[in-house]
């Protein structure tokens, strides 16, 4: 090791600016903040090549003087902390006054500014930190930033950007966030031939909700509310009934700020807790408004966190308001002294009567026992007869089709099991060419930043298993045309799923892996659900189609699809003679 010394000034702002702008949505975050904090009422931000070209963000807030455009560039100058004692209650969302000389560190700056009681503006240009012209201008009240070619100064970062798509996506999932914690203000994101979010200014969430997620989902939402300032929760939570592919839909706010926390999610899975299927998700924008001098906002460079000096009564609280909307909740007290409980676990199945192992995948069923050997046995074999020659009784639980024939006795089914293990066998006989079905309205399906680069290399991969997407900017994708049998299934979540199984795997070292995840995720959302019933036509059809596969003894993912109760256990379960 070298002798200790300091380092230069230039190399310390660089990597100053690396722990506030670490991509091109960082940047985009802070300035937008610092919107927010001027008063602005729209905020309009335009971006090239997902923000590694160019970054421009236009508002109409307060404006800075000829003086305090030129110390907004001088490290840890601010106008919203003034003694130490401030930050103990933080009420501002950009307060360190660290963003514009970060950026201006590490790219080509142009800042514009005019106050509204000024005859004219501003304008500053920085590169790299250094101020290169500076000069009145003039132009309407409010504030301009432009961030050209960022991170040209440091290669080592710019290297590891991500793609423009990627980038773009950041960006968008960032200004989402902003935009439901403002309703009152609007925000637009545009592109040279496209806008990627117009959100006008409204007075109510769910508005807002909808312009930023669409109508389906905000419609389907609930009203949070519970407590009295300062403590209080309030937002949307959608129904009970209305679950979504994957969490991102899930927006939390602190005193309007997004904020990445473990705590609030686990409230929020602890509320839907038995109200929804596996792997199923809610959506929800809830803000928490606390006491500023109980949360603090310091704890991260770029404020995506927060601390809460009592995460008890945060918990309580926002869990009371949840079940208060999904379903009554008794409580005594103060909302904020409730006493809660984690709900009892599930009880488990009970474990089949013998023991039944999976066959390794392409491996022919295993043999089992003559049915008769034990009782209640599960099959794990062809049965011997045809399903079609059944005579279905009906279904309970609209879950089991009940059937008795040949073998005596009865017979039940498991209506999801076996309709998975159909639509699989179709999908692999067809798996390259599968049967495609144009969609007659393309759907828009939204993954997110990390996994779009992703998609956009393995288009062909879902092609084959009948799936056709093509980039739609950012994270999009424009599904045109899906398997015919999925002509019921919540497309997008099966496009979502797939994506969500299939993202962590190697490609180029398990294609089967990938090729048999795509299969089984899309014959379990296609098939037939569980509690779903059944007209007696359709049953048949059903019990048909067992007839006509290889495999009819067990779905895909090694579970058994029917089960026998012969006759003789039916007797002897009533004491009835033998025959």
């Amino acid at each position: 090791m070298g002798r200790i010394h300091l380092l230069d000034p230039q190399v310390a702002e660089k990597i100053a600016a690396g722990e506030v702008i670490t991509r091109p949505g960082a940047a985009v975050k802070e300035l937008v903040e610092n919107a927010l904090d001027a008063g602005a009422r729209t905020i309009t931000v335009e971006i090239v090549e997902g923000g590694r070209k160019l970054i421009r963000v236009a508002d109409d807030g307060c404006g800075m003087s000829s003086e305090d455009l030129g110390l907004s560039l001088k490290r840890h100058a601010t106008s919203k902390l003034a003694s130490e004692a401030d930050l103990l209650s933080i009420a501002t969302l950009g307060f360190r006054g660290e963003a514009l000389p970060s950026l201006a560190a590490v790219s080509r700056l142009e800042l514009i500014s005019r106050r509204p009681d000024a005859a004219s503006g501003w304008r500053l240009v920085a590169v790299g930190g250094a101020v290169a012209e500076s000069g009145p201008w003039a132009g309407a009240p409010g504030t301009q930033v432009t961030v050209t070619e960022l991170f040209f100064n440091t290669p080592a970062r710019r290297k590891f950007l991500k793609g423009k798509d990627t980038e773009q996506a950041f960006i968008l999932e960032t200004l989402r966030a902003l935009a439901l914690g403002f309703p009152e203000v609007g925000f637009f994101l545009q592109t040279p031939g496209r806008t990627l979010l117009a959100a006008p200014a409204c007075r109510d969430l769910r508005e807002r909700v909808a312009a930023v997620y669409g109508a389906e989902l905000a419609a389907r939402m609930l009203p949070v509310a519970l407590g009295d300032r300062p403590w209080q929760v309030s937002g949307l939570a959608t129904e009970p009934d209305f679950s979504l592919a994957s969490s991102r839909f899930q927006v939390f706010l602190v005193n309007r700020r997004a904020v990445q926390d473990r705590l609030l999610p686990a409230v929020l899975k602890e509320a839907y807790r038995g109200l929804l299927s596996g792997g199923r998700h809610p959506g929800a924008v809830v803000n928490l408004s606390a006491p500023l001098d109980q949360v603090d906002v310091n704890v991260h460079p770029a404020k995506a966190e927060v601390r809460f000096q009592d995460p008890g009564r945060v918990y309580a609280l926002l869990l009371a308001g949840l079940r208060q909307t999904l379903g009554p909740f008794p409580s005594a007290g103060p909302v904020y002294q409730v006493a809660w409980q984690p709900a009892p676990s599930p009880a488990r199945e009970p474990t089949p009567p013998l023991p039944w192992h999976p066959p390794a995948p392409g491996a022919p069923p295993a043999a089992a026992p003559p049915l008769g050997a034990g009782v209640g046995e599960w099959s794990t074999f062809g049965p011997g007869w045809r399903f079609q020659d059944l005579k279905i009784l009906g279904q309970l639980d609209a879950t089991y089709i009940l059937a008795q024939g040949p073998p005596g006795g009865l017979i039940l089914i498991d209506q999801h099991a076996a309709h998975e293990r159909v639509l699989y066998e179709a999908f692999q006989a067809g798996y390259g060419e599968a049967a495609r079905q144009a969609l007659l309205f393309p759907r828009v399906i939204e993954v997110n930043p990390v996994q779009a680069d992703w998609v956009k290399g393995h288009l062909q991969t879902l092609a084959q298993a009948g799936l056709e997407l093509a980039p739609f900017g950012g994270g999009s994708f424009l599904l045109s045309a899906a398997p015919a049998v999925l002509a019921k299934a919540d497309l997008e979540a099966v496009v979502l799923d797939i994506i969500e199984a299939l993202a962590p795997v190697k490609s180029h070292t398990h294609p089967q892996a990938l090729k048999e995840t795509a299969l089984l995720v899309m014959a379990c959302r296609g098939a037939i659900k569980a509690g779903e019933v059944l007209a007696p036509e359709e049953m048949h059809a059903l019990l048909k189609q067992l007839d006509e596969i290889p495999v009819n003894s067990h779905c895909p993912h090694g579970r058994p699809l029917w089960r026998l109760i012969s006759s003789e256990e039916i007797n002897r379960s009533f004491r009835r003679p033998k025959a």
